[in-house]
């Protein structure tokens, strides 16, 4: 018994140390990607750390490049540890880094231990192993460690060097948004140093040099994968810092720690009236991010929509100022209260209405609700008699970042979530919306949701295009 338990104890500590071992190498390849200055150096990093931490005699980090072939990125070996020259990288690792890409998971080639195991090429001793990458979601090469012996493999060291895998992967896709966002930082400091060149040679009128900044960002949102990942890192830390701003300001404009004079308490609320408006956007642009990546899911309850209604309506910017349009609630008694997410339904609302109130100089917005027929669900309108939508602007208006009128000369401020993020959150809702023209002018959005949302499948919010109907404005 004694034998059996010094045993276990062995087989346990061994345990320990291979995990202690790839924890460390795990310690090593995330201070790497905080510090690498291009991919390549990463990668040849990244190899240099396997080599040294987990002895291989060999480490090949073989990615593609644009659709190209596989190249390789980086290597290291014991020789070059030791100080001799580098030397060249075996093509037949090339070609077995083919096979792990293609099978898009760990691969191992001689050895011994559990586990699948293919044939050794004769170009190779001991033992060779290959786990794929993963950069931004793409599998884009992979990492193939050449041992001189013949290794007996176990579960524990398989696993280990599973997740070594995707930490090498995680860190080459951060330090390439990181990367990314540094290029176009240095890109965007170079064109904006070259305008201001060239203005100072030349008399550029205000809309030229307004059309050129306006490229530049269009440029900047559209040009790289690292976008959705930009924006959730940004949104989180945005949050923190804004949330102070709103205490603190509510404290000041309070009288809370002395009396503000006229002047003093104007400027505190146009500090809390902007902070609150950019605090709206940070909440769209994380809701916008969770949404994508399907972290969020309904929280089903009864909902009475004029009540819904009139809070959203306070919450309206627009609908403070001294000639906002007139609201008008008119909820059928049999459609008072509905299933659905009050938050989500909170959210639509609040853009659509935000919509009405701000394309509508002055009139009129109404809200209505009524049961559908057949038990369809109920139907819940907003019309307003403000300027419409034109029908070349009818698809437009549902991008990300996009509004009707896009020009440098539009009348009404906004970066083009809300009416993308209503239909994210019609699609969780399992409702529907359509958009055309009010019966007297404007524009009048129908929001379908179903009478039982729970047991509905979910199918993606529509929009006035199925039903053919005009539309005569631009809009945000």
């Amino acid at each position: 018994m004694s034998q059996l338990f010094r045993e276990a104890i062995g087989a346990s500590q061994a345990q320990y140390d291979v995990l202690l071992t790839h924890l460390s190498l795990i310690r090593d390849l995330v201070r790497l990607g905080h510090h690498a200055e291009s991919f390549d150096e990463l990668c040849a990093e990244a190899a240099r750390a396997v080599v040294s931490d987990l002895g291989y005699e060999r480490v090949a980090v073989i990615v593609t490049r644009d659709g190209g072939d596989l190249a390789v990125a980086g290597s290291f070996s014991q020789a070059e540890r030791f100080g001799a020259a580098p030397g060249p990288v075996p093509s037949v690792l090339l070609t077995l880094a083919r096979d792990v890409v293609a099978e898009r998971s760990l691969l191992r080639w001689g050895g011994e231990g559990v586990g699948v195991r293919r044939p050794l090429p004769p170009q190779i001793e001991g033992s060779l192993i290959g786990f794929p990458l993963v950069v931004g979601g793409e599998h884009v090469g992979a990492v193939m460690c050449v041992h001189v012996l013949t290794v007996v493999w176990d579960l524990t060291s398989q696993r280990a060097l599973e997740l070594v895998g995707e930490i090498v992967s995680q860190v080459l896709t951060l330090a390439q948004v990181r990367l990314s966002m540094t290029a176009i930082q240095r890109g965007l400091e170079v064109e904006l140093g070259s305008s201001r060149t060239r203005l100072t040679r030349q008399d550029h009128t205000l809309r030229e040099q307004s059309e050129r900044i306006a490229g530049l960002a269009t440029s900047l949102i559209a040009s790289n994968q690292a976008k959705k990942t930009f924006l959730a890192l940004m949104s989180h830390e945005l949050r923190t810092p804004l949330s102070v701003i709103l205490g603190f300001g509510s404290i000041l404009r309070d009288g809370l720690v002395g009396e503000l004079n006229g002047q003093q308490a104007e400027y505190m609320d146009r500090i809390q009236t902007n902070a609150r408006h950019l605090h709206q956007l940070v909440e769209d642009m994380l809701f916008f991010v969770d949404a994508e990546t399907a972290a969020i899911k309904p929280a089903w309850s009864d909902v009475a929509l004029a009540e819904l209604v009139e809070e959203v309506a306070t919450a309206v910017p627009q609908r403070a100022e001294a000639d906002a349009p007139e609201l008008v609630v008119a909820i059928a008694p049999a459609a008072a209260v509905v299933r659905s997410d009050a938050v989500l339904l909170r959210r639509v609302l609040f853009h659509v209405l935000g919509n009405a109130f701000k394309f509508t100089p002055r009139g009129r917005v109404t809200v209505e609700a009524e049961c559908l027929p057949g038990d369809a669900g109920v139907a819940l309108r907003v019309t307003d008699t403000g300027v419409g939508i034109a029908p070349d602007q009818s698809r437009r208006i549902f991008e990300l970042f996009r509004q009707g009128d896009d020009t440098h000369t539009r009348k009404h401020d906004g970066v083009g979530l809300g009416l993308n993020l209503v239909r994210v959150c019609l699609g969780l809702l399992h409702g529907r919306l359509h958009i055309g023209p009010g019966p007297t002018g404007g524009t009048r959005v129908e929001i379908r949701l179903p009478r039982v949302a729970e047991s509905t499948q979910a199918e993606p919010a529509s929009d006035d295009r199925e039903t053919g109907r005009p539309a005569h404005a631009a809009r945000g």
